[in-house]
């Protein structure tokens, strides 16, 4: 009997499929020839399968073990299922897979192959629709940053919200809204932006920043706080009041960012479940 190989010539069980197929159609006092009649090759095939030079393809399987009166678990080496036992590795019964096999068995090579093409799309689409969209939480807040008259930040009044994390960055901590046209055409008034909690920001950075008791949403450069329109005069730092930043502004959130609460759910059973 042959050893397990890498050429794939022996079942799971250590098998040779070779081995198997003589003893059955011995067994069956059958001859290679009346053999490869009823799977439709030639004697040339059967005897090439019995000296391990080749094995069946996977299409005449069903066939060999119809004529020879072998389970498609003892050709294959796999353990014996009862009938309607699911296969905890795919969901598959016995009986499903053995009509799998005689139906792709019955395809010509080249409809097999489109068959196999047609399969991997579907798995595909069904792990593109299967895997939900990673959504987090993230606090809103219901106070505005502005250039003119704004309001004061220190006192966070809002609600969380759920974001598609995949079109945004994750280090945001806050959403604020911003408040009149000192931004445009950056951002404009009523745009809520993305904002990582920051005591510092670097020149050329937006930020919100506390000037008094006003939160603003400005460009930092080293003479002050500026406005990217250009009606709005800069604010510097020699005023009476102190200015510090509390955050750097990452982005705008745009319409295809918003998730909402089943959606949020969907990804936590998805996490739950180890993906």
């Amino acid at each position: 009997m042959a050893k397990a190989d890498a050429n794939g010539m022996t079942n799971a069980a250590g098998i040779a499929y070779g081995d198997l197929i003589r003893r059955q159609r011995k067994a069956k006092k059958m001859n290679q020839e009346e053999l490869g009649a009823l799977v439709r090759v030639g004697k040339n095939a059967v005897g090439a399968w019995e000296a391990g030079r080749s094995r069946p393809d996977v299409g005449s399987v069903p066939v060999i073990c119809e004529a020879l009166d072998l389970s498609l678990e003892e050709f294959f080496g796999m353990p014996e299922e009862r009938p309607g036992q699911l296969d905890e590795r795919n969901g598959i019964t016995p009986e499903e897979r053995k009509t799998l096999l005689h139906r792709y068995g019955a395809l010509n090579p080249y409809n097999r192959q489109v068959a196999l093409r047609q399969m991997s799309m579907l798995r595909e689409m069904q792990e593109d629709i299967r895997t939900p969209r990673k959504v987090i939480r993230l606090f809103r807040n219901e106070l505005a940053a502005s250039a003119g008259p704004g309001e004061v930040l220190d006192t966070a009044r809002g609600e969380e919200v759920y974001l598609f994390a995949d079109r945004i960055p994750e280090t945001a901590d806050e959403i604020i809204r911003v408040n009149g046209n000192s931004m445009e055409p950056t951002y404009y008034d009523g745009d809520q932006v993305l904002v990582r909690h920051a005591a510092t920001v670097r020149p050329g950075e937006i930020g919100v920043f506390i000037c008094g008791d006003t939160g603003y949403i400005k460009e930092y450069r080293k003479d002050g706080l500026h406005s990217h329109n250009p009606a709005y005069a800069p604010i510097s730092f020699d005023g009476a009041d102190a200015v510090r930043c509390i955050g750097k502004v990452l982005g705008r959130v745009t319409r295809e960012d918003w998730a909402d609460e089943e959606q949020y759910a969907a990804w936590q059973e998805f996490e739950t479940k180890g993906r």
